[in-house]
């Protein structure tokens, strides 16, 4: 960590922040995001900068994958959102992703 409190990332790597938040009766949002990053690091050279932490009510992670990604995987994980909320039969479940600069 640099003087100014921002964090190092890799050089070439774009850091985001993912979260999940559950709602009543939705699955384990824990789970949930790890089943993403799992899926994300098969197709991107994803690291993973802060662990994933939380549990079933809510859970965050910081990765990071190389710049020319940073659309792609936020287009995916939207997809991914999007998927998880139609097998649930409703929007069971919250999904954010942000830059973490």
């Amino acid at each position: 960590m640099d003087k100014s409190g921002q964090k190092d990332y890799p050089k070439g790597h774009f850091p985001l922040r993912i979260r999940a938040v559950r709602k009543l009766g939705s699955e384990d949002a824990s789970e949930l995001l790890s089943k993403f990053i799992d899926w994300a690091a098969e197709k991107y050279a994803l690291m993973r900068i802060e662990p994933l932490c939380g549990g079933k009510e809510q859970a965050e992670a910081v990765i990071s994958v190389p710049f020319p990604d940073r659309e792609r995987i936020r287009i995916d994980f939207n997809i991914y959102a999007s998927q998880t909320d139609e097998a649930a039969g409703t929007e069971s479940i919250y999904f954010h992703m942000e830059s973490a600069f």
